[in-house]
């Protein structure tokens, strides 16, 4: 990615092992709503909003000033604050809110590090399902603690796929691709939100298509991703978290992926 990440400069992984049980906390502070059940607010753009929400970016965004004043922030529910490219936090406090809403387990916590435009580190929390990935660039990518890897399965009319939603593909105008997946690869199976990814990380699937994301939904998947020795791009195969849509992948299957996605023929 061009970039190396001094992680001394945000205090060393000491820091990253704070921040770790500040996502911990806060998972499990919403896991109480969840539990209870919570009924949602709409926004502008008609996506669901709670007080699990809200109270958990509160947390962080306050935890993130308190620690790293310099820092800039930028969250899912209240935008962005500070001016810092060179240290921003990307947060998405309940990633997968309408599966939170409607009791399924796959909903997570998700806090991103990016340094100029490159993801550096990456914690995602999924309370219901007791899974924490953490990773930091460099250091490979841990699961409850444990090196994970990727698959290295491949040809791509081998591999098992997940996607995101139908609505997804459709509202962003990518819905032939989701047919194209279908017939390139030898299983595409609907994983929202973070779960696709965990199970890329977890070796379970081979890639992860995620089209209709922004940053905050994918800063920490993309290290999460590339540190446990996939590839993450944008839609059309660019290293970056803002384009709109995401593939990660073990790395294998990546090109020709790309090239079922796009109808271009894979050389």
């Amino acid at each position: 990615m061009g970039i190396e990440f001094d992680i001394d400069r945000i205090g060393g992984l000491r820091a990253i092992r704070a921040l770790e049980d500040l996502v911990v906390r806060v998972g499990d502070t919403a896991m109480k709503h969840f539990r209870q059940g919570v009924v949602p607010d709409k926004k502008p753009d008609r996506s669901p909003v709670t007080v699990a929400d809200l109270e958990a970016e509160k947390a962080i965004r306050e935890y993130v000033f308190t620690q790293f004043p310099e820092a800039e922030f930028f969250g899912e529910e209240t935008g962005r604050k500070g001016d810092n490219p060179g240290l921003r936090f990307i947060v998405d406090p309940i990633d997968g809110t309408r599966a939170f809403v409607r009791g399924f387990p796959t909903w997570s916590v998700l806090v991103g590090i990016e340094s100029d435009g490159v993801p550096v580190a990456g914690i995602a929390y999924m309370p219901a399902a007791g899974d924490l990935f953490s990773a930091v660039q460099g250091g490979g990518t841990t699961h409850n603690g444990k090196a994970v890897r990727v698959s290295k399965l491949g040809p791509l009319a081998d591999a098992d796929v997940c996607h995101g939603g139908l609505q997804q593909f459709t509202l962003t105008g990518v819905g032939d691709a989701l047919v194209r997946l279908a017939g390139a690869c030898d299983m595409a199976r609907g994983c929202p939100d973070f779960d696709g990814y965990r199970q890329v990380l977890l070796g379970r699937s081979d890639a992860m298509v995620d089209p209709g994301v922004q940053p905050y939904d994918v800063c920490a998947p993309a290290i999460l991703i590339r540190e446990a020795g996939g590839t993450f791009t944008s839609l059309d195969g660019q290293e970056t978290i803002y384009d709109g849509g995401a593939i990660a992948s073990n790395g294998v299957i990546h090109d020709e992926l790309v090239a079922a996605l796009s109808a271009t023929p894979y050389q």
